[in-house]
C-alpha cells in the first residue's frame, strides 16, 4: 500500500513537471513566415523569425503618399493595439487588419490606439496591420511604447521592429 502511494505522489509530480515543461513551449512558440517585400520595380523574400505573441515590422514606406505599413505576425489572437511614433505627425492610420475586423482606431500625433466594440479577435496569422499616413517626416521612424492585448485585455509579449528610413 505505501508503495502504490509513493508511486502514485511521484507520478503526479512527473506529470506538473512535463505540464509546465509544455507550457514553456507554448509561450515561447517560435513562428516564421515568408514576407515578400517590394522596393520599386524588385521583389525580396524576407523570413521573419518570431519569439514573441506578436511581431510587429515596419515596411513599405511610401515617400510620394507618406505611408508606411504595419505588419505583424501573431501566435496569440488580438484583441487591440496601441503604439507610439515619435518624431512624425500622424495624420491617420487606414485598412489592413484593424479595418478588415471591424476595430475602432484613433490616433493623436505621435499615438495610434485601435480595440474593437464588439470584442472581435484578430486570429492568429500574419497580415498588413494597418497603413500609417503621416507628415513632418524625421530621417527615420521607430515604433516604441508597443502594447497588444489579448482575450481579456491581457497584454501580450511583442518584439520592437527595427526602425525605418523615410528619407
Amino acid at each position: 500500500m505505501r508503495l502504490s502511494i509513493i508511486f502514485v505522489l511521484v507520478m503526479m509530480l512527473a506529470c506538473q513537471t512535463q505540464n509546465k515543461k509544455l507550457g514553456k513551449a507554448e509561450n515561447t512558440l517560435e513562428i516564421a513566415a515568408e514576407v515578400s517585400r517590394t522596393s520599386g520595380s524588385e521583389t525580396q523574400q524576407e523570413n521573419i523569425q518570431c519569439n514573441q505573441s506578436v511581431c510587429p515590422q515596419l515596411r513599405n514606406h511610401n515617400a510620394s503618399k507618406q505611408s508606411f505599413e504595419i505588419y505583424m505576425l501573431n501566435s496569440i489572437p488580438v484583441a487591440g493595439f496601441q503604439c507610439d511614433f515619435p518624431g512624425i505627425n500622424i495624420i491617420e492610420s487606414d485598412g489592413g487588419l484593424l479595418k478588415e475586423h471591424g476595430y475602432q482606431t484613433s490616433n493623436s500625433a505621435a499615438r495610434i490606439l485601435s480595440f474593437s466594440m464588439q470584442g472581435t479577435l484578430i486570429p492568429v496569422g500574419e497580415g498588413i496591420l494597418t497603413t500609417v499616413f503621416y507628415s513632418d517626416s524625421v530621417q527615420e521612424v521607430c515604433m516604441t511604447e508597443i502594447i497588444f492585448a489579448g482575450m481579456g485585455g491581457e497584454q501580450l509579449s511583442n518584439n520592437a521592429p527595427e526602425c525605418m528610413m523615410l528619407n
